[in-house]
């Protein structure tokens, strides 16, 4: 039977690594640290945007761009650190990637994320050596929900776009993957799928354990 895909594009954030939690957790002791306030829901409104995004919600939350600055730096040096010791898979992650990548499929990951964090937390997670390419957040010019990440990953593979599978936990990951031409599977993880949100996918999955079936029947 013919296969529906060339490429599994995936997200890393809360889709491959549990990282949304980690970075929760940063911005509580960043915004303690320096006097700030961000509570939980503006924390979860930055799920699914690159730098750029936050940081203009948050200097709009905070109203000092300079502390906002402060607040993100000092946020992301928290969940590093937090990263070392407390970092793990999503369920069924590595067992998905080594299913994937056995039956030829060409993989990627494009994530809001820079590219530095993207290795160290895929390293950590030994996850690494499955991917053929790497997109981060700083390569495009607008971060998802816009399409260019995905674009840019599947032109990096170098698959078209309707080639390809998009593998997601945010609402602004589903509405890149879609805009972008790709078939999309939600696993939810912070934000549950709203009936729009499920509407643009292909197939909303429990963990990733389900995934490479999911791939097959496409």
């Amino acid at each position: 039977m013919a296969r529906a895909f060339d490429a599994i594009i995936f997200d890393m954030d809360g889709t491959l690594v549990d990282t949304e939690r980690l970075g929760f957790k940063g911005w509580d002791l960043a915004a303690a640290e320096l006097g700030a306030d961000v509570p939980r829901e503006l924390a979860v409104s930055f799920v699914g945007h690159n730098e750029p995004a936050v940081l203009a919600m948050l200097t709009d939350a905070i109203g000092d761009a300079d502390l906002a600055r402060r607040v993100f730096d000092l946020h992301w040096q928290k969940r590093r650190e937090l990263a070392e010791t407390e970092l793990e898979a999503k369920p069924g992650a590595l067992d998905a990637l080594r299913s994937l990548k056995a039956e030829g499929y060409r993989l990627a990951v494009a994530s809001s994320s820079g590219r530095e964090i993207i290795e160290i937390n895929l390293s950590r997670a030994g996850m690494l050596d499955y991917f053929d390419a790497i997109t981060a957040g700083t390569e495009v010019e607008n971060g998802k929900p816009a399409p260019d990440i995905f674009l840019l990953a599947a032109q990096k593979l170098g698959v078209e776009p309707a080639r390809s599978a998009v593998i997601e936990d945010s609402p602004n990951g589903v509405r890149a993957g879609h805009a972008a031409g790709m078939q999309v599977y939600l696993v939810p993880d912070i934000i549950a799928p709203t009936p729009q949100i499920e509407a643009m996918t292909h197939e909303v999955l429990s963990t990733l354990a389900d995934l490479p079936a999911a791939i097959a029947r496409a």
